[in-house]
């Protein structure tokens, strides 16, 4: 059978769709720029660069890997519950956000209806949307990356079912506001809430889910914890929610080590904290020192990230650079992002080396 008679039989949402732009190896990236570098800096994936808790690693060999995880995760779901003053009904366990986020389209997004992409923002909504058979339609934010609530309202209808909003919003870094949550709730759509960078922020909505049954909370472990090679995060919703979500989930869909390095890091949330605060102490200075550097304009951000545009020369020759100097950073092909990086805050020595990468090539 040739290929051409196979595509026949797929679906063809499956065809022709944009794939998520995920960030090439380190290996791939020295492969194609023959990297003299000894050293690699990689600040292009928002990684916490201090890694997991040590008491993470030092448990892993004791964890079981022979039999099944318990498909319910009673043990990290009581956990996440005390971390997050919610109930064990209200908390979902998955296999990073993604998953959850594939989950709720797979729920809510049937062929045909409208996805609306609050651009520029994560590109995992779109891709979601895509082959869930949904339209996707932009409502591009301000100037600072605000919500335009009345372009909203122009382009939602009753084919729009669910609102992705990332808060603080990735990759710009800025965070949405009680009334931008005020209003999407009153639109009577599911609304969810991805607050992956929520621990460096500080701030989140999830006092809400009481309240509001269309409201859904989308946190995960690899950011603040250093748990992104694990895969798992978790979701906060309404009770009802929750039952049918952990329904339409693979089975066993975490693994054994990934819920035990939760569990732990929950036990040990304080240290990570001190860790959040000197990357949050990392990231200002950071800003302080690209502020200093005429040829670029800073986004203020509330994330473990800052968003750059470069003034007057060509981003992608300056990444070129870098990445032979051994110096990892993000660019996205959008237009809402024309000549941007996105920098992930590394260690004192990392930003360090980033900087004095970037004065040498900065024009």
């Amino acid at each position: 059978m040739k290929y051409t008679e196979i595509k026949k039989l797929m679906n063809s949402q499956y065809e022709k769709f944009t794939t998520y732009d995920s960030m090439p190896s380190n290996e791939s990236l020295i492969k194609k720029y023959s990297i003299k570098s000894e050293k690699i800096v990689k600040l292009n994936g928002n990684e916490n660069s201090y890694g997991p808790h040590p008491k993470v690693i030092e448990n892993i060999s004791n964890v079981p890997i022979h039999t099944y995880p318990d498909d319910e995760y009673l043990n990290s779901r009581k956990s996440l519950a005390n971390y997050t003053n919610l109930g064990i009904d209200n908390i979902v366990v998955s296999c990073g956000s993604d998953e959850l986020i594939d989950i709720l389209f797979r729920i809510f997004v049937t062929p045909g209806d409208e996805v609306l992409d609050f651009t520029p923002t994560f590109g995992m909504y779109s891709v979601r949307a895509q082959l869930a058979g949904a339209k996707i339609v932009p409502v591009p934010r301000g100037e600072n990356f605000e919500l335009d609530h009345q372009n909203i309202k122009k382009k939602i209808n009753d084919k729009t079912k669910i609102l992705f909003l990332a808060s603080p919003n990735n990759p710009t870094g800025n965070e949405c506001t009680y009334e931008d949550v005020e209003f999407l709730l009153s639109l009577n759509k599911i609304l969810v809430i991805d607050e992956a960078y929520f621990e460096f922020s500080k701030k989140t909505y999830s006092n809400l889910v009481s309240q509001h049954e269309n409201l859904i909370i989308l946190r995960t472990m690899s950011k603040w914890a250093g748990l992104a090679g694990l895969r798992i995060g978790y979701g906060l919703m309404s009770s009802k929610l929750a039952e049918l979500t952990m329904a339409v989930k693979n089975p066993y869909n975490v693994s054994n080590i990934a819920e035990q390095s939760l569990i732990i890091s929950l036990n040990y949330s304080k240290d990570l904290m001190k860790r959040i605060d000197t990357i949050n102490a990392h990231r200002d200075e950071l800003i302080d020192k690209l502020n200093q550097m005429i040829n670029l304009k800073v986004y203020p951000s509330s994330a473990n990230f800052v968003l750059c545009k470069v003034i007057g020369s060509d981003v992608n020759e300056l990444n070129i650079n870098l990445i032979k100097e051994g110096v990892f950073v993000r660019l996205f092909p959008s237009e809402d992002l024309e000549n941007c990086f996105r920098v992930s805050v590394g260690t004192e020595d990392e930003n360090a080396y980033f900087l004095d990468k970037l004065i040498k090539y900065i024009k």
